[in-house]
């Protein structure tokens, strides 16, 4: 006989689903994601208010204006080649191992190999 318990099936009575346990999960996954954005939402607030105070500091203590803000803007863009609005990384492969790397790990998946910095925005 199959044990029920291994597949997911237990409680069932002649077929039906487990919705009850189904909908608890999807339930405290859909909490979970809504926690996560709005935990993500927050720190992009903090970081927008941050740049903002930056960028008020360095007008005040040079003669740049938002027009010199906008070119630069513009130009970091393009390093890919491509105007999107978005800082491309580009792709880089382990010293050790010669393995492409995660953008998102900070060592090698592969060899363990720790990331060299490229960037200071590569510390953080």
């Amino acid at each position: 006989m199959i044990n029920p318990l291994l597949f997911g099936h237990a409680g069932l009575g002649g077929g039906g689903s487990t919705s009850g346990g189904d909908a608890a999960r999807a339930s405290s996954a859909a909490g979970s994601a809504k926690r996560d954005v709005t935990h993500l939402a927050d720190r992009l607030d903090r970081l927008s208010l941050v740049c903002m105070a930056m960028w008020s500091l360095i007008q005040d203590k040079t003669q740049l204006t938002e027009k010199d803000l906008l070119e630069r803007v513009k130009m970091i863009d393009l390093m890919d080649g491509v105007e999107d609005g978005k800082a491309s990384r580009t792709i880089q492969k382990c010293h050790a191992c010669n393995r492409v790397m995660s953008a998102r790990h900070r060592k090698c998946l592969y060899c363990g190999e720790k990331k060299l910095a490229q960037s200071a925005f590569d510390t953080i």
